[in-house]
């Protein structure tokens, strides 16, 4: 996939999706003839044709492929990335591809994945649509981050109990 695409053909740009749906109405209607419409919201009369005849409908509101987790899926999870940043456990690109490849995999989703995991360009466009940004972590909050895990925090605190057990200090609060 092509990073630096340039859309080349003015597509849709005369008119609004609004003025589309207004002109094949009043068309339908039979208020005006295609060609005068056509004029009118400066839409090209063969595509305004189209549209009235039902050749050719409203399939998504925007251009290009869908994409290959729904809309609401890629909110939750660009909401989940927000929340888990805000507590100190940001996420590396790496990390991020294994959550998602994770995802897809329990909740069988079918993707153009290869393997079901994301590639480069799907999280670079992720990024983009969600306005995240991935940020390297410093050395400090990494460490910590690595620390914070429940096995090592389990096994410090085993070792802490046992060493007092062993000391004798259970009863004894100084």
């Amino acid at each position: 996939m092509v990073r630096n695409y340039i859309r080349k053909s003015q597509r849709g740009s005369g008119y609004s999706k609004e003025d589309l749906r207004t002109a094949v109405n009043i068309v339908k209607s039979g208020l005006m003839s295609i060609y005068i419409a056509s004029l009118m919201y400066h839409i090209q009369k063969n595509r305004l044709s189209d549209h009235v005849k039902g050749r050719r409908g409203q399939k998504s509101s925007t251009y290009g492929r869908r994409t290959d987790l729904s809309f609401e899926e890629e909110t939750y999870l660009a909401d989940c990335i927000r929340c888990m940043e805000k507590w100190g456990f940001g996420l590396t690109r790496k990390e991020l591809l294994g959550i998602v490849e994770d995802y897809v995999k329990t909740n069988k989703i079918k993707t153009q994945f290869k393997n079901d995991k994301p590639g480069e360009d799907w999280f670079l466009n992720f990024k983009s649509r969600h306005k995240l940004s991935i940020k390297t972590p410093q050395s400090v909050e990494f460490a910590r981050k690595k620390n914070v895990e429940p096995f090592l925090v389990y096994q410090y605190f085993d070792l802490l109990e046992n060493t007092i057990k062993e000391l004798g200090l259970e009863d004894k609060p100084s």
